[in-house]
């Protein structure tokens, strides 16, 4: 039995009336934009029937990005000129080095083949030499008609410093196409060393630096030291083996020989350079400062007439002066003429 409307509930009431009239649902208001995007998407949803097997993949659009337009202006406002579309050219690193690579494999293949990177005379270049002539020095040289490519500065840098003692260093680049360029530091010469003339040999000169490195005249210096002697300078002091070398030692030795030239040593005694230097100094004006093999370096007193040696170092030099003194006035009050007096070594000085 149904029961009145009056006894049912409000929900009952409710679904009742749903059961009797249609839902009716107020429309969402929606921009036209946002319409035609909603349209859009539920178009973009496609369900398929088919097994996945016999579906198509979907070909991928061209894409435009790697292309760009031209435009070219007509010269009418508002108008242009448009071409078809240029690619863009993109070039890795690979092919790059691989660009690179070959060009320089061209370069060296023509340096190789083409005369023109042969060295030859005209291309050589020497500066900062003055007593040594670019003959000389180009002479020396065994470059000619080499490539530029097998040219090896550092030995040609020892040959000039093996041939050449007066030049102090050398240094020598190459530049295309042939050039070979040389630049060059002569030693200064510091002392002339004069060899008194002997019934074996004739008299002779050579130059000497503030270094103790010794090397023929070339023309004149500008206010050198002149000594006279009756001997060459002496070498440095150097200490001798007594000991007979082992069989392991010459071999060293031998390989040693065959090591590229670095440099000549000192071949004057640094000690007797600075001796000559100061004693240059203080010898009486208008003396010639001599050097003999045994007693040193001394003069010729000019008022008394006799040579006064000092030995070849100037130490105690002071003290040896002060003795000299001592020494000569005890000679004139002895009414002596002694032929020289030796303050070689400090604590035996003597006169004969």
């Amino acid at each position: 039995m149904a029961r009145k409307p009056e006894e049912l509930s409000r929900a009952e009431q409710i679904r009742a009336r749903r059961h009797i009239e249609p839902v009716k649902r107020k429309p969402i208001e929606r921009t036209p934009e946002e319409s035609t995007e909603r349209v859009a998407r539920s178009a973009s949803r496609v369900v398929s029937r088919r097994p996945i097997s016999q579906v198509k993949p979907a070909q991928q659009a061209t894409s435009s990005r790697g292309r760009r337009p031209v435009y070219i202006s007509t010269g009418t406002p508002g108008k242009e000129l448009r071409l078809p579309a240029v690619p863009r050219v993109s070039i890795g690193i690979r092919i790059f080095s691989g660009i690179l690579a070959l060009f320089f494999l061209i370069a060296v293949i023509l340096m190789w083949k083409n005369d023109h990177f042969q060295v030859n005379p005209n291309g050589i270049n020497i500066k900062g030499n003055f007593r040594v002539s670019n003959a000389e020095i180009a002479s020396k040289l065994s470059s000619y008609g080499t490539r530029i490519i097998e040219v090896e500065p550092n030995k040609i840098e020892q040959v000039i410093l093996r041939d050449f003692p007066d030049i102090k260093n050398a240094r020598v680049g190459v530049s295309l196409p042939a050039n070979l360029n040389v630049l060059v530091e002569e030693r200064i010469p510091a002392i002339v060393w004069h060899v008194d003339a002997t019934e074996e040999k004739e008299a002779s000169q050579i130059w000497i630096d503030d270094q103790g490195y010794s090397f023929e005249v070339r023309g004149a210096a500008s206010l050198p030291i002149e000594v006279h002697a009756n001997i060459d300078p002496p070498p440095p002091f150097k200490p001798v083996r007594l000991e007979k070398p082992t069989a392991a030692e010459d071999a060293n030795k031998e390989e040693e020989e065959e090591v590229i030239f670095t440099g000549y040593e000192p071949n004057v005694d640094p000690k007797l350079v600075d001796a000559i230097q100061v004693l240059n100094q203080i010898k009486p004006q208008g003396t010639q400062l001599r050097y003999d093999a045994t007693r040193g370096l001394g003069w010729t007193d000019p008022n008394y007439g006799w040579m006064v040696y000092f030995g070849r170092s100037v130490e105690h030099l002071n003290i040896k002066m002060a003795q000299y003194q001592k020494i000569a006035e005890l000679v004139l009050e002895r009414n002596l003429q002694p032929s020289l007096i030796s303050l070689e070594y400090l604590h035996a000085p003597y006169y004969r």
